[in-house]
C-alpha cells in the first residue's frame, strides 16, 4: 500500500457560506417575536484549496461559527472553529459518516484528523445546487467533489479508505491559516 500524500492548504480560491452551527442547539436559524423562524443565518466565508499529491486539487470549507444563538447575529465576526495551526497528522476512516447540517449526496465516512478530536475530512456542501450547511471548523469537501477526493486517495494508495486508515498510509498536511472573517448574509425576508 502506497502512502498517499495530502495538503490542506492556507491558499483561498473564493467565498462561499456556512450557516453557525452546534451539536447541542444545531444550526442557527433567525428568531423574530420569540420564535424561530425556517429561515437560517447564513454568513459568507472563504473557502481553501485541498490537494492531493499525484491526484486534483479541491476546494473546502476549513472554518466555520459556532451556533451560540447570538441574537440579532452580528454583521462581521471571526470563525471560531477550525484549525489554525500547522501541523501533520495521520488520519483515521470513520465508516458510516454522513453529515449532520445538509443531506448528503455522496458516499458516507470521514477521516478523522485528530484522534479525540471532532475535525473531520468530510463531504461538503454543493453550493451549485445552493445547499449550505453548518460548520464546526471541518474540512469539508465543496461542490459534489467527495466521491473523486476519496477515489484518488484509493487510487493512489492502492486499496480502500479503510484499510489505508488502518495501515496510516494517508498522511495531511495542515498549512498555518487565520482564523478568518465571516461577513453575515442579508436576510431574504
Amino acid at each position: 500500500m502506497a502512502t498517499v500524500q495530502v495538503v490542506i492548504t492556507g491558499r483561498i480560491l473564493g467565498k462561499t457560506f456556512v450557516v453557525p452551527y452546534s451539536h447541542q442547539g444545531g444550526l442557527q436559524f433567525y428568531i423574530d417575536s420569540g420564535r424561530r423562524t425556517e429561515e437560517p443565518v447564513i454568513y459568507e466565508v472563504p473557502f481553501y484549496e485541498v490537494s492531493i499529491a499525484g491526484g486534483s486539487r479541491y476546494g473546502a470549507v476549513r472554518f466555520g461559527i459556532q451556533n451560540q444563538g447570538q441574537m440579532p447575529p452580528m454583521a462581521v465576526c471571526r470563525c471560531n472553529a477550525g484549525i489554525s495551526i500547522a501541523q501533520t497528522c495521520t488520519p483515521t476512516w470513520v465508516p458510516g459518516y454522513s453529515p449532520h447540517s445538509f443531506t448528503g449526496n455522496s458516499r458516507p465516512g470521514a477521516w478523522r484528523l485528530l484522534a479525540g478530536k471532532g475535525f473531520l475530512i468530510h463531504e461538503g456542501a454543493n453550493t451549485r445546487m445552493n445547499q449550505v450547511g453548518g460548520s464546526l471548523g471541518c474540512v469539508e469537501i465543496l461542490d459534489g467533489g467527495w466521491n473523486t477526493f476519496l477515489g484518488e486517495i484509493e487510487r493512489l494508495g492502492g486499496a480502500p479508505c479503510a484499510a489505508i486508515g488502518a495501515s496510516g498510509s494517508l498522511k495531511v498536511t495542515i498549512e498555518a491559516a487565520a482564523l478568518p472573517m465571516a461577513t453575515l448574509r442579508p436576510r431574504s425576508s
